[in-house]
């Protein structure tokens, strides 16, 4: 597929072989690059950057039929690229589940074999870095190359703001966003996932209107139409079960 289609000229885009890879448009067709040593491609900010400011997406051919593949991310264990038409997308697993390698599929933790890191690959491992708590709004942790140093909670009521990696007042800090319930047609623009009628565990992956394929949660999980992905069953999560 010609990831140049549609785009203006002079723009730059990834090329999913290769973190260092990309192509530059011109008149709607692809120009090979390569970033410099030591460097990888950041599609975002039109640049070859340090890998640390990167998450590096590959793609690898679907060889099933099913119209997309889902591919570990290296040292990674809630985020996976998506790949569609050989077009990645970085997704990440819902709370209390990994991405089982072997699988290729979000899984529960228990049943993934990855040592989950606090501090993410993605940091400047010369710079100090506060990272909030994946399960607790009011704590955070500091790292340092890519190591958690110490452990901290906010006093009182304040709630650890990710935007300036302060404490802060909880109406100012967004904790939790949960997005509206999904719809069941594919909405005409963008990666969606869509539950499907009179199923718990199946949905729909669409991209740009067009259904491009269909796949199930791992045993134990459900797909929830509140957050749009498999989930662990409880009070707060949402499916489309058959009729009793």
């Amino acid at each position: 597929m010609n990831p140049c289609v549609g785009v203006p000229d002079g723009t730059f885009v990834n090329d999913f072989t290769a973190c260092d890879g990309f192509f530059t448009c011109v008149r709607e067709m692809p120009v090979p690059g390569t970033c410099p040593i030591g460097f990888n491609f950041n599609e975002p900010e039109q640049k070859c950057d340090h890998p640390w400011n990167v998450i590096c997406l590959i793609c690898e051919e679907d060889t099933t039929g099913a119209g997309f593949v889902r591919v570990p991310i290296e040292d990674e264990c809630r985020l996976y690229t998506l790949c569609i038409n050989s077009r990645g997308f970085l997704q990440e697993c819902g709370d209390g589940q990994m991405f089982d390698p072997v699988g290729r599929q979000c899984d529960l933790e228990a049943n993934v074999a990855c040592e989950d890191r606090k501090c993410p690959n993605n940091l400047n491992p010369n710079v100090p870095t506060f990272v909030p708590d994946r399960t607790d709004c009011s704590r955070y942790v500091i790292c340092m190359n890519r190591e958690p140093i110490a452990e901290e909670q906010c006093s009182g009521d304040l709630l650890f703001n990710p935007a300036t990696s302060q404490c802060d007042f909880p109406e100012n800090v967004e904790c939790e966003e949960i997005p509206p319930p999904s719809q069941l047609e594919c909405p005409p623009t963008g990666l969606h996932f869509i539950p499907i009628a009179d199923t718990c565990t199946d949905f729909a992956i669409c991209l740009d209107g067009q259904r491009v394929g269909e796949s199930t949660c791992a045993d134990g999980l459900i797909f929830d139409i509140i957050t749009s992905d498999c989930q662990i069953p409880s009070d707060d999560t949402q499916c489309l079960a058959p009729p009793a």
